[in-house]
């Protein structure tokens, strides 16, 4: 006789696991299916050699809402924060990221001085956008930060660093950008001292110390979603077990879940088509370190944890021909580097004397298909092909961290491959819903967790319309308002909001 369960979660990633938990604590009977053999989904980690590297997220921001949600849980006891700090040493420049507004405008003032009055107006607009107590759903001006910039900012370095917080050219609306100030700026970019495979771990606990009939099945696949009438009915595992349920919430994107894992027929066509259609934000490319401190120069990280780095001091084209074969090593490394000096201040991810170094850049999907033969198969070049580019990056922070070429211990490098495999992200793509202004108009973000199949729910960083808190708050905000969603019995819902999708009244 098939298993039944008050509610299935599929994915014990972080949206999936705070939805338990909150299920669990209301007296659910609950059920959590995971295809990995490990919970946290990308925020978890892995480990080479001695080293821990990451899966994803290297921290993260709304400290005060973690807080809340583990202490909410029973969970919170002796989590300890360390504040991550950014620089930017691009353009021959070497300047924070990471400060309160004041001194983000001092800083860039004293080296943009005719700037002066727009880099003023600029972070006043943010404050102004920003001041809303729900940034969810505050109702802010409608505007490209290109546009914004290009009236109020003369030197176009300065319209890169305001417009990316980096050294791209802007490409998101002001309204997000406004938000990716606040969490660098005013929120925090933190990292749990404990370390994210612990942090992940608490809420695990969450989900176990409820009294109530529930569990954790890792390395159990689901393969499909079972619909009837528009109604959920359990689901499928790959091995053809069977299990009831009337509520399920999918921790899966929304690519992945109505893609793959619901058959066409019992989609409204309208919602199959958006979805398939829905840009995401792009994949990147990762090279892990792990390397010998004594060998290496890391003055570099001295004010700051992370740098924005662009070795060119000229201006330079954003655009790389991904369409190619492959690329010449050094074009990949030419691009927005960002460099990190990851954990320190939290607990040991390496052998003593070590460190754990992360350089990441953007990278093209569809560029590293032509290697994929399978899930997790690649055609033989692909290893050659890949450590290629990351000697390239290495080579090139060089001058920024002397020695580092000399003083690696262990290198794990990554793909959009690897995050479409490893971590269920349709395409590698690593932040949610596409952030390019023309791609996604909407003023503020929208909730994601209902859909239009009774008793489907959505939790993870796709169930916003926009990454307003960064990844691993919305995913808990997400797993804490589908929890409710199932304990309310909430409708389905007809309207579609994924970004991207102009209003009816539009």
């Amino acid at each position: 006789m098939a298993e039944s369960f008050d509610a299935i979660i599929i994915g014990a990633g972080i949206g999936g696991l705070t939805a338990a938990a909150y299920l669990a604590k209301g007296g659910l009977r609950v059920l959590v299916l995971e295809g990995n053999a490990h919970p946290g989904g990308t925020a978890y980690v892995y480990h080479r050699k001695g080293f821990t590297f990451p899966m994803g997220p290297l921290g993260f921001s709304y400290p005060e809402l973690i807080q809340g949600t583990l202490k909410d849980l029973d969970i919170e006891k002796n989590l300890e924060l360390s504040r991550v700090h950014y620089r930017l040493r691009a353009f021959d420049l070497d300047v924070p990221l990471s400060q309160p507004f004041a001194e983000m405008i001092r800083e860039l003032s004293r080296v943009f001085h005719s700037d002066a009055e727009g880099i003023k107006l600029f972070f006043k607009s943010v404050e102004d956008m920003v001041a809303s107590k729900d940034p969810l759903y505050q109702q802010i001006p409608n505007i490209s930060a290109l546009e914004f910039l290009h009236h109020h900012i003369r030197d176009w370095r300065l319209r890169r660093i305001l417009g990316s917080i980096g050294t791209r050219e802007p490409y998101s609306g002001l309204p997000l950008l406004a938000a990716m100030w606040n969490l660098m700026c005013r929120k925090g970019i933190w990292y749990p001292k404990e370390g994210m495979k612990s942090f992940c771990e608490r809420l695990v606990k969450a989900v176990s110390n409820s009294q109530s009939i529930q569990q954790i099945r890792l390395g159990k696949e689901v393969l499909k979603i079972r619909v009837e009438q528009g109604e959920v009915m359990g689901v499928t595992l790959k091995d053809g077990t069977k299990i009831h349920s009337s509520s399920v919430i999918s921790n899966a994107d929304y690519k992945s879940t109505f893609m793959r894992l619901l058959n066409p027929e019992e989609i409204p066509l309208e919602w199959y088509q958006t979805v398939s259609n829905a840009r995401q934000t792009g994949s990147i490319f990762q090279v892990c370190l792990g390397i010998d401190k004594k060998r290496v120069d890391l003055s570099a990280f001295e004010n700051a944890e992370r740098l924005i780095y662009q070795g060119r001091k000229e201006r330079i084209e954003d655009k790389i021909d991904w369409d190619v074969a492959k690329l010449a090593p050094s074009l990949i490394a030419k691009q927005e580097l960002e460099v990190s000096l990851w954990g320190r201040g939290g607990n040991a991810l390496s052998p003593e004397g070590g460190a754990v170094m992360v350089i990441r850049t953007e990278a093209e999907y569809s560029h590293f298909t032509r290697y994929r033969l399978g899930l997790r198969r690649r055609v033989p070049e692909y290893q050659a092909y890949k450590d290629s580019l990351a000697h390239a990056l290495i080579h090139e922070i060089d001058d920024l961290i002397p020695g580092i070429e000399d003083a690696i211990l262990v290198i794990d490098v990554s793909t959009p491959l690897t995050f479409e495999d490893q971590g269920g992200r349709s395409q590698g793509a690593v932040a949610g819903w596409s952030w390019d202004y023309d791609k996604a108009w909407d003023n503020y973000p929208k909730e994601l967790t209902r859909t239009p199949i009774k008793g489907l729910y959505m939790a993870g960083y796709q169930a916003f319309s926009a990454l307003f808190m960064g990844g691993i708050p919305t995913a808990i905000e997400s797993g804490k308002r589908a929890a409710s969603s199932v304990l309310e019995g909430a409708d389905p819902i007809e309207e579609i909001l994924i970004p991207g999708v102009k209003r009816r009244e539009d």
